[in-house]
């Protein structure tokens, strides 16, 4: 055998050494926000997402995983710790840019007047190693509905996109949205 193709195989084998690792639990952490960085309008509008919707969303994002059929436990980041870190996954992120939207601009307007918008840097660790499995951004945009849509429609639909992160980081079938 080739002693290049031995090498690569064994460099490719390596790589994807975290995806054979089984876990059943994932620490959902609060997503940062840099409210000192305003270098540009996205960074600006992130740094002026209020707390309560970070806890909202935290919390959208915990449940959605734990009602799909994905296997893993969800808790509560800091302060509800997985059992086992040895099989545990960990949720990051940073809010790169957010827009409240406005129901009513939505309803009365249209044509994008009134868009809602959550985008974040998100980041899935293995707990155990500290091994960094995926980094992506995630958006969810809101730019209708009926009556406007619901205030927290974008908020649920951006945890469906969240657990579908976490699906395709772990090999599995992105769920329905």
């Amino acid at each position: 055998m080739n002693t290049k193709v031995f090498i690569s195989s064994i460099a490719l084998f390596a790589s994807f050494s975290s995806f054979s690792k089984t876990y059943d639990c994932i620490e959902v952490n609060v997503f940062e926000v840099d409210r000192e960085n305003i270098s540009s309008r996205a960074f600006a509008r992130a740094a002026e997402i209020p707390e309560e919707t970070l806890n909202i969303i935290q919390t959208y994002v915990r449940t959605e995983l734990n009602i799909d059929k994905n296997g893993l436990e969800a808790k509560k980041g800091a302060e509800d710790l997985c059992p086992s870190q040895s099989s545990a996954l960990e949720l990051k992120g940073t809010v790169s840019d957010y827009k409240k939207g406005s129901r009513v601009m939505r309803y009365m307007v249209g044509f994008g007047a009134g868009k809602q918008k959550i985008q974040i840097e998100a980041e899935l660790y293995d707990k155990e190693t500290g091994e960094l499995l995926k980094k992506d951004r995630v958006v969810d945009r809101k730019i209708g509905g009926l009556i406007g849509g619901s205030e927290n429609k974008g908020k649920r639909d951006f945890a469906e996109k969240m657990n579908n992160f976490v699906r395709t980081a772990l090999g599995m079938k992105r769920s329905k949205l």
